[in-house]
């Protein structure tokens, strides 16, 4: 005859395998539903990023921009050139930066971003900024109050070596001069934040200019999120002796702005009275809030 003991030994081992078993399958049937609940989360957010982006394209399309001295049209990049995001209350921001041409070369670069109020009223901020060598006009409904009294100045990279024949060679060499630049922001606290370039242009060009032979639109970001503080434009400039490397730098940040070059300061961009948070003061930078009018969201959404 079996013993009360065996029996107990045998109810505690099935008991102990039955809570083990059950304890799989509860954290599996957990680990299921968290990997769908973040799936739906992320194809949500796609959706309110793909619905963000296609309200910021018509933003875009309406600045109408022209060189001012020859009337001559710029061409917008038929698609964002950069998008970045970054957490917060009333679902974050969101951004997307965009490009305008003339003859291939980057003359104009502006990004247009959801800016949630602590109310949770939307707003979408225009932040724009000249590369153009020449003055700018703007034109269109949304565009018409920026207005920019000159152009972005170029300057010579000292000691950078030739521009090289081909296009591979010539990327190669803007990562290598790219990464002989360092940049930095400080508040009107004094908080200093180190920036980081990004080693992959935002936008590449060869241009049919006579003038100007290729060149790129690089982004300096800061640590706390991925949205341009800096721009860095490098571009090959033909002179008597030949294609040379030059730079330009634009500010799209409302800190002090101080750029290096193999360790020696080359550019700053400091508020002041001339110089406040809003713009320049040749007004080649630009920016504001536009109230978002929420049945035209509905309305592009839908179309």
């Amino acid at each position: 005859m079996l013993s009360l003991e065996f029996f107990a030994g045998s109810y505690a081992t099935f008991f102990g395998a039955l809570s083990v078993r059950l304890t799989i399958f509860l954290l599996a049937a957990w680990g299921l539903f968290s990997v769908k609940s973040a799936s739906t989360a992320d194809e949500l957010d796609a959706e309110m990023r793909a619905q963000w982006r296609h309200v910021f394209d018509g933003v875009a399309a309406d600045y109408n921009l022209i060189r001012a001295s020859e009337n001559r049209g710029l061409a917008l990049v038929d698609r964002p050139t950069y998008t970045w995001a970054r957490s917060g209350a009333h679902g974050g921001t969101y951004g997307a930066v965009y490009v305008w041409t003339e003859r291939g070369n980057a003359e104009a670069v502006a990004c247009f971003w959801r800016n949630p109020g602590t109310d949770g009223t939307l707003s979408i901020v225009h932040e724009l900024h000249s590369l153009s060598p020449v003055a700018l006009n703007s034109l269109g409904k949304e565009s018409d109050s920026w207005k920019p009294k000159a152009g972005l100045k170029r300057q010579a990279l000292a000691d950078a070596p030739v521009p090289m024949g081909s296009a591979t060679g010539r990327m190669q060499q803007m990562r290598t001069l790219c990464r002989d630049f360092s940049a930095k922001s400080v508040s009107s606290r004094g908080d200093r934040t180190e920036l980081r370039l990004l080693p992959q242009p935002l936008y590449r060009y060869e241009s049919t200019n006579s003038e100007i032979g290729y060149g790129a639109v690089f982004a300096g970001v800061c640590s706390i999120g991925t949205d341009p503080e800096v721009f860095l434009l490098l571009e090959a400039i033909n002179s008597e002796d030949g294609p040379r490397w030059h730079y330009a730098l634009a500010r799209f940040s409302h800190m002090n702005l101080f750029v290096n070059f193999k360790d020696r300061e080359v550019w700053q961009a400091l508020r002041d009275q001339e110089n406040p948070i809003s713009h320049n003061a040749d007004h080649t930078y630009w920016v504001f809030h536009k109230p978002l009018d929420r049945m035209k969201l509905e309305v592009s959404n839908r179309e």
